[in-house]
């Protein structure tokens, strides 16, 4: 049986036998900036982590390494049973792209309700990519969780409105998501998106109108 030391250097082994320099290039020409970049694709870092998951040790061990890679495979990879909060808060802190946001929520944070309070700090922090994780987080929750209340949605209602016009694509298209997935939900809910809406639309600005059109248009049926 290997070790969580042998597992870690067979997957550094597998990350360079998987490099495209190609699709480095692409990445960086979208903004995906890492301090190191093997240029693996997130099927093929999917299938590798299918063989260790879950593994906390190997997690740990593959957040050593500052490459784009280990730091999707370690997301990929944990086991959420045995995170701490002082883990999650660095596991967030470490969040330095929109594709790290998404992992993050997708791979750790939605998978455990005792996480979704994450949600609302993380729209607070003064970071692109914090912010835009918290508004796909709660996109997400309103998509898997039916038994989450109202309220916890409209908690981010303001927020949405106030970063409608931010300069961050990543941003606003975050807000937009978690603005039209609750929409989703239900019938009083769809009423208040439409109203916050109705503000942006007042509000005569471009970002906001961008936000606006990839709302609307997709809840008004």
């Amino acid at each position: 049986m290997n070790t969580p030391e042998k597992d870690f250097k067979a997957i550094l082994n597998e990350i360079r036998f998987y490099e495209s320099g190609p699709t480095v290039d692409g990445m960086e020409r979208l903004g995906l900036n890492y301090h190191k970049n093997f240029g693996v694709s997130l099927i093929k870092l999917k299938k590798i982590s299918e063989k260790y998951r879950p593994n906390h040790h190997l997690a740990g061990l593959l957040r050593t390494k500052n490459f784009r890679e280990t730091k999707i495979l370690a997301l990929m990879i944990d086991d959420i049973r045995k995170l701490n909060i002082n883990e999650i808060n660095i596991i967030i802190e470490d969040i330095s792209t929109q594709e790290l946001a998404e992992q993050t929520v997708i791979n750790i944070l939605e998978k455990d309700k005792k996480f979704y309070d994450k949600a609302n700090e993380l729209i607070n922090f003064d970071n692109e990519y914090k912010i835009s994780c918290g508004f796909v987080f709660y996109s997400r929750i309103a998509t898997i969780d039916n038994e989450v209340k109202d309220a916890f949605f409209e908690n981010f209602f303001q927020k949405g409105i106030k970063f409608s016009d931010n300069k961050s694509i990543h941003i606003r298209k975050s807000i937009a998501r978690a603005f039209r997935q609750t929409a989703l939900r239900n019938d009083e809910l769809k009423t208040k998106v439409l109203q916050c809406m109705s503000v942006l639309k007042g509000n005569n600005n471009k970002n906001s109108d961008l936000v606006y059109e990839e709302v609307v248009p997709l809840i008004s049926f």
